[in-house]
C-alpha cells in the first residue's frame, strides 16, 4: 500500500509539473509567435518590396542584386503568410513536442530518484543484518560461557546441601537452596534467550495458506494471554514461508501486546502487488518515542531488569528478513501499534 501510494504521487507531481511547463511554453511561445506575425512587420517588408523595385529603375548596373534581394523578401513575406494560416496548428506541434520531451525527462528523472532510494534501503536492510548477525555470534558466546558454571553451581549446591544438612535446620536449608535456585533459574532463563537468538537457523521455505496460519494461531493461543482477544480478519494469501518460524514472529508480537496492555490484538492480510502483508494491530498503550527508532535493536526492553533481554523483535524481524519480506512499525500512537509482517515475492 505505501509503495502504491509512492508511485501514485511521483506520478501526479510529474503530471502537475508538466501541466505548470505547457501553461508558461503556451504563454512563450504564443508571444513569440505574435511578434513575427505582427502587421508592422509586413508592413515594413511590403515597403521593402516597392524600394527594391525603385532601386533597380534607378540603379541599372545592380538590378540582379536588387532582384535576388526582392525575390528574398518575398519568400518571406510568402513563410509569415504560411505561418498566420497555420499558427495554431503550427503552436499544438512545438509545445508537444517539448512537454512530451519535459514529461519523459521528469519521468527519467523520478526513476533515477527512486532507485536511488531503492538502493539506500536494500542497502540499509543489508546493513542491519550484517549487525543482527555480529549480535547472534555474541550471544552464542554468551550462552557457551555460562552454561558451563551453570551446571557446576547446581551440582555444588546439591552437595553443599547434604553437607550441611545435619548442622543446620531443614527450613534453613530449603530457605537457602531456594534461594540459590531462584538466581540460578533466572541465569537459566537468560542463557534460553541467548541461546534461541543463537541458534536461529534459515527458514525452510513452503507454499503456505496464510489465512489458515493466523486461523490456527488464535485457536491455539487463545488462551496464551488471558486478558487479550486474538481476532481473525477472514481473509487468506498463498505466501512462501515457515510455518513454525512465523509463528514464534506471531508469538513475540502478541506478547509484547499483552505486555502493553493491549484487549485484542487483530491480525488483516493485505495484498500490495506480488506482495502479501500482514497488519498485526493491538489497542495496547504504544509505543514511545524514544524507543521508535531502535526499537528492533538487540537488547532493547522497557521490561524491567530479569523480565526479559529484549531480543524478540530483533529475533522476529531477523526472520521475517530471512524470508525475503520484513517487520516493520507501521503505526503506533496511545490509542495502539500495528506491526506490519511482510513476506517475499520469490518463489518456494
Amino acid at each position: 500500500m505505501t509503495r502504491t501510494r509512492t508511485i501514485l504521487a511521483v506520478l501526479i507531481t510529474i503530471a502537475a509539473a508538466t501541466l505548470a511547463f505547457w501553461i508558461v511554453l503556451h504563454e512563450i511561445s504564443a508571444v513569440w509567435l505574435d511578434v513575427a506575425l505582427r502587421p508592422e512587420v509586413g508592413a515594413v517588408l511590403e515597403q521593402s518590396l516597392e524600394d527594391q523595385k525603385k532601386l533597380r529603375t534607378l540603379d541599372p548596373e545592380h538590378r540582379a542584386d536588387y532582384r535576388r534581394r526582392f525575390d528574398d523578401t518575398q519568400k518571406l513575406l510568402h513563410r509569415i503568410e504560411v505561418i498566420r494560416h497555420n499558427r495554431e496548428a503550427m503552436l499544438r506541434r512545438f509545445e508537444l513536442a517539448l512537454v512530451v520531451v519535459f514529461a519523459l525527462a521528469a519521468f527519467a528523472a523520478a526513476t533515477v530518484l527512486w532507485l536511488r532510494h531503492r538502493r539506500v534501503q536494500e542497502r540499509e536492510r543489508r546493513d542491519y543484518l550484517d549487525r543482527v548477525t555480529s549480535l547472534q555470534e555474541t550471544a552464542r558466546r554468551h550462552a557457551h560461557e555460562i552454561k558451563g558454571p551453570l551446571t557446576a553451581a547446581r551440582l555444588e549446591l546439591e552437595r553443599y546441601a547434604d553437607l550441611i544438612a545435619g548442622e543446620a535446620s531443614a527450613e534453613e536449608i530449603a530457605h537457602a537452596q531456594q534461594s540459590v535456585h531462584e538466581e540460578l533459574e533466572r541465569l537459566n532463563r537468560y542463557t534460553r534467550e541467548f541461546s534461541s537468538f543463537a541458534g536461529l537457523g534459515k527458514p525452510v521455505l513452503r507454499r503456505e495458506s496464510l489465512g489458515e496460519m493466523v486461523q490456527e494461531f488464535c485457536t491455539t493461543f487463545a488462551n496464551a494471554w488471558p486478558e487479550v482477544a486474538l481476532r481473525d480478519s477472514g481473509r487468506d494469501a498463498v505466501v512462501c514461508a515457515d510455518r513454525d518460524m512465523v509463528r514464534q514472529v506471531l508469538v513475540n508480537l502478541c506478547s509484547n501486546s499483552a505486555r502493553a496492555g493491549a484487549k485484542a490484538v487483530s491480525f488483516a492480510i493485505v495484498k500490495n502487488g506480488a506482495r502479501v502483508l500482514l497488519d498485526v494491530k493491538d489497542d495496547g498503550g504504544g509505543v514511545s518515542d524514544s524507543l521508535r527508532a531502535r526499537i528492533f535493536d538487540p537488547y532493547v526492553t522497557t521490561r524491567r531488569i530479569g523480565e526479559g533481554m529484549g531480543l524478540g523483535l530483533s529475533i522476529s524481524r531477523k526472520v521475517m528478513l530471512d524470508h525475503g519480506g520484513d517487520l516493520e512499525l507501521a503505526q503506533t500512537s496511545p490509542a495502539g501499534t500495528t506491526f506490519r509482517v511482510t513476506f517475499g515475492e520469490g518463489a518456494c
